[in-house]
């Protein structure tokens, strides 16, 4: 058993696993539950989302975006920034929501191409919403063979009312 575990371990380092990646979840609060002096059980306040103090990190590394932070409330207009190495220093953005419709988005390009890194900043404007919605602000760059999207990074936000 013990060189079944060996082997998998050294599988998983030949296979090159990349330990890059940063997937930033927000971290869950417990609900507790307190007795009254009548017995019965009442629940604490419901758990809230936190902004992220964590910049995300698209999988291959080539793109950070620092602002805004994961689960923060925001209204337009909306700053993004953060820093890039791709290619041709060329980046799209957009900001979506939870149907995958395309509230703005454009083209911009970081201070730098790949492979040196640059850094940029993004003012987004949009209509806020009658409501508050989730929605995901998009820094993604395309394929020049395909297309495809290459790498990305989604940030989720609250999309706050107007």
């Amino acid at each position: 058993m013990r060189l079944g575990a060996i082997l998998l371990t050294v599988s998983l380092i030949a296979c090159g696993v990349d330990n890059r990646i940063v997937v930033n979840n927000p971290t869950p609060t417990r609900t507790t539950l307190t007795v009254s002096p009548t017995g019965s059980p009442t629940a604490s306040p419901s758990p809230t989302l936190s902004p992220s103090p964590t910049p995300l990190i698209s999988s291959k590394g080539g793109i950070v975006v620092r602002q805004p932070l994961a689960n923060s409330r925001v209204r337009s207009p909306l700053v993004i920034s953060g820093d890039a190495s791709v290619f041709e220093a060329a980046l799209i953005w957009q900001i979506t929501d939870t149907a995958g419709r395309v509230l703005v988005g454009g083209i911009t390009t970081a201070t730098a191409g790949a492979p040196q890194r640059g850094t940029f900043q993004i003012t987004a404007t949009y209509t806020d919403p009658p409501s508050d919605i989730i929605g995901f602000a998009e820094v993604f760059t395309r394929s020049p063979r395909d297309g495809n999207i290459d790498e990305i990074v989604r940030v989720p936000l609250v999309l706050s009312a107007h």
